[in-house]
């Protein structure tokens, strides 16, 4: 049995620390020194090559632990995880798709060449060569803020590690470099500053020690998801990691940012992978099957609204606060078509589409499939609830929205989690559920698209019978096109195509 590199460094160091202790005393001293080193040194050794857990950080049934970091927590950038004995390892196998378990010793090589969120800060810069319709410059100038992107925290919160963008950060050479790196590892996994030495001796059922450590734990399916989630869809600032508030809103839509239009599976899909998914459960047979893809859909479905109506109520108490950089109503929490949409439709008009909601209401924005009443699965009564605040006569008062965003957020974050315990087989019937025989011709954009990306990962599931390339293909395009009745055509024939439930 083989023991890698970081554990040969660690036992190494202690020997060295030992033997110089040991010189250091008398010659019963001595004695007795020895005795007890040796004991110490061949307890750590078999533990490592044993690999085995501590019970006071044995892998955790219940919630991950997210632990408050503590005040050693500082970013130590990327380049700390390159090390050739750490992350820094040769990546032309990963880089190629190959991932197994060595793959973790490129993550970082693979990370820095091929990760678009590496580029993120550089497009707060004003690079003339960059292929953007309206710059960082531009859109500040559209919002009336002097300050240059590369130092408004609301810019950088998303655009560099969130624990960097915070004012309280000074503009020392060394930080204003590390946010240059764009979303590093630090910027998905916490900073390093509470956990680099240890986790170099880690075994590899790690997930009890990374919650405890202030360590984010991506391992589980649905953290991942809230994770990624925090910059594309927005969070409440978080004091203890330092995070300051992440809200890209209608004002910075109008000033010419893209909205945030986000499914975790298909953005998970299209990012290169540095890593090879490991089970950290202790009930799990393996970390990925046959229908992973369609449980990286469900679990992220469920995730995206949590995560939409706990920035809802942060909104909300942001705005109780007069806050003066948070509008309200925020129009960037509504459907888009609500507002944005080709004038007479008179089917918008139609009872089938209102629903319970008075004509002339705004529609909250789609979350597919949760925020559809016809759901049975996900009917939570604290959406119920929180919908039926949001899309009344009026806009509501931001008082009245707090708590039932709140409420909501919670119930949807204990689904979430139940969820993500599920065999695979279950998550299957379970999605499987969720779609309708077929679509009807009073829904909007977002819900025929977030439908296909669904299907889509359906597929990628084995969940779907055979269809043919072209329907997909066809529904792409008649998407970007806007013909919505080829639309619904290719969705009816893909829906059609779905697995009978067993």
């Amino acid at each position: 049995m083989s023991v890698n590199k970081g554990n040969a460094r660690a036992i190494a160091d202690f020997l060295t620390f030992s033997n110089h202790q040991v010189q250091t005393v008398t010659t019963t001293s001595h004695t007795i020194v020895t005795l007890v080193c040796g004991a110490a040194v061949v307890w750590i050794i078999w533990f490592i090559l044993a690999g085995e857990t501590p019970a006071e950080i044995r892998l955790p049934t219940d919630k991950p632990i997210t632990a408050t970091p503590t005040h050693s927590n500082a970013a130590i950038g990327t380049t700390g995880c390159l090390a050739a004995a750490c992350h820094g390892g040769n990546a032309s196998e990963t880089l190629t798709g190959k991932l197994d378990t060595r793959t973790w010793q490129s993550a970082g090589t693979t990370e820095v060449a091929h990760d678009p969120h590496t580029r993120s800060y550089s497009l707060l810069t004003d690079h003339p060569d960059r292929p953007v319709r309206v710059t960082a410059k531009v859109m500040m100038a559209r919002l009336g803020i002097c300050t240059p992107a590369t130092e408004d925290a609301r810019c950088l919160a998303c655009h560099t590690n969130p624990a960097l963008a915070h004012s309280s950060v000074t503009k020392e050479d060394r930080l204003v470099a590390l946010r240059s790196e764009g979303v590093g590892c630090e910027g998905c996994h916490g900073n390093a500053g509470g956990w680099l030495r240890e986790h170099t001796t880690w075994s590899p059922a790690r997930a009890g020690n990374s919650g405890r450590s202030g360590m984010v734990a991506l391992s589980d399916i649905g953290e991942r998801a809230v994770a990624c989630m925090g910059c594309h869809v927005g969070a409440p600032a978080d004091e203890s990691r330092n995070y300051p508030v992440r809200d890209m809103n209608h004002d910075m839509i109008a000033a010419g940012h893209p909205r945030l239009n986000f499914d975790f599976a298909e953005y998970h899909r299209r990012l290169p992978k540095h890593w090879q998914e490991k089970s950290q459960k202790v009930h799990a047979t393996s970390a990925t099957g046959a229908k992973f893809d369609q449980r990286l859909w469900l679990v992220g479905r469920i995730a995206q609204a949590e995560v939409a109506c706990k920035l809802l109520a942060d909104r909300a108490e942001r705005a109780s606060q007069k806050d003066a950089r948070t509008p309200w109503p925020e129009l960037a929490d509504y459907n888009c078509a609500a507002c944005h949409h080709n004038i007479p439709q008179p089917w918008r008009s139609e009872p089938s589409r209102l629903g319970t909601r008075p004509a002339g209401s705004l529609a909250w924005q789609t979350i597919w499939p949760v925020t559809d009443p016809t759901t049975s699965l996900l009917e939570f009564d604290e959406v119920k609830k929180l919908m039926n605040v949001l899309q009344g006569n009026r806009p509501p008062g931001f008082k009245g929205v707090i708590e039932p965003a709140r409420q909501a957020a919670a119930r949807l974050s204990d689904f979430r989690w139940e969820i993500s315990q599920q065999p695979d087989d279950e998550v299957a019937r379970l999605g499987r559920q969720v779609f309708p025989a077929r679509v009807t011709a009073d829904e909007d954009s977002d819900h025929y698209g977030q439908l296909l990306l669904g299907l889509a990962a359906m597929r990628r599931s084995g969940v779907l019978t055979p269809v043919q390339d072209a329907e997909f293909k066809a529904a792409f395009e008649s998407i970007n096109t806007k013909n919505w009745s080829e639309v619904r055509k290719a969705l009816d024939v893909l829906l059609a195509a779905l697995k009978p439930q067993p």
